[in-house]
């Protein structure tokens, strides 16, 4: 029995470290192979399967040799200009952002206060304030989203 299992395991041993040829058939036809005589065959491509495991290291390159000679080029110091601006603007949106904000939550309670008394329907009321909704909520989106800006901004 054991020599019986020795003898399973080598032959499993041999035909599991076989590796795949991609053989061309003369009908036209491609099947896989892992006998070594495919090896010798002019018709067959050794590893046709490229691995996902495999992480290819590309040439490394230096940034004279990846950039086009025209490429635009900008020194620290306007640099640092470009972003200060930057920065003020992004800070002067907030404001305005916030400014709106305040207006919009001032009419939508305006809204709700006046068409409380009007309507009874609460289907109603929520349709006609959705307007007003809308516009309080992209208001508040956009000062998230300039806070965040400013927040990576350093």
């Amino acid at each position: 029995m054991k020599w019986f299992l020795a003898v399973i395991f080598a032959m499993a041993a041999s035909v599991a470290s076989g590796e795949p040829w991609l053989c061309n058939e003369p009908d036209g036809s491609r099947r896989f192979s892992y006998e070594p005589e495919s090896a010798a065959r002019k018709n067959c491509v050794h590893h046709p399967i490229p691995s996902g495991n495999v992480w290819r290291a590309r040439p490394r390159t230096s940034d004279a040799e990846e950039r086009p000679v025209d490429f635009p080029r900008v020194d620290a110091k306007t640099q640092k200009q470009r972003d200060a601006t930057r920065r003020v603007i992004l800070e002067r949106e907030l404001l305005e952002e916030k400014r709106a904000l305040a207006e919009a939550m001032k009419l939508l309670a305006e809204q709700k206060r006046d068409l409380r008394g009007k309507d009874k329907s609460e289907a109603r009321l929520e349709e006609r304030l959705k307007p007003y909704q809308d516009r309080v909520r992209v208001h508040l989106t956009n000062i998230s989203n300039l806070e965040k800006e400013l927040a990576n901004e350093g």
